[in-house]
């Protein structure tokens, strides 16, 4: 969304402390244009994100496992699950056996930290990133026929 009001600011020339409507009311047709291709779908994108940001994480049922990320959810079925692994990068993979048995995985989000997390915010999501991904991992191992 930011990205979007600052292209719009930007082609329209706001800079003077006017607002923004004040901008769009005076600009040209080929201004306007320009805002509208690309300021929309930018704005669009972001309320999207804001709206689904609420709901990424991970939902366990007896017959699925959803992984919520902000634009997409991915249902396994539970019992092709098969772990849940972390990378050296600090994402968090849901690893899964497809309808040919093969090896997937499919991103959780919502427990993956990045390299670029700033340590005070790391400290303060690891601990409970790890207690989700452990939860998680146990509801698999229960899962798992013995």
């Amino acid at each position: 969304m930011a990205l979007g009001l600052f292209w719009a600011t930007t082609v329209l020339g706001v800079e003077d402390g006017r607002s923004l409507p004040e901008h769009l009311v005076h600009a040209s047709s080929v201004v306007l244009v320009a805002v509208a291709v690309v300021s929309v779908p930018l704005l669009a994108v972001g309320v999207l994100a804001v709206a689904r940001a609420a709901f990424v994480g991970v939902t366990c049922t007896d017959a699925e496992v959803k992984v919520h990320n902000v634009m997409w959810t991915r249902r396994v079925p539970a019992e092709r699950v098969i772990d849940v692994r972390r990378t050296w990068t600090g994402k968090t993979d849901l690893w899964w056996r497809g309808e040919k048995g093969w090896p997937r995985w499919t991103r959780i989000p919502a427990f993956s930290l990045y390299l670029s997390t700033h340590r005070s915010v790391r400290q303060w999501l690891e601990p409970y990133n790890e207690q989700c991904v452990g939860t998680l991992r146990q509801w698999i191992d229960e899962r798992r026929p013995a």
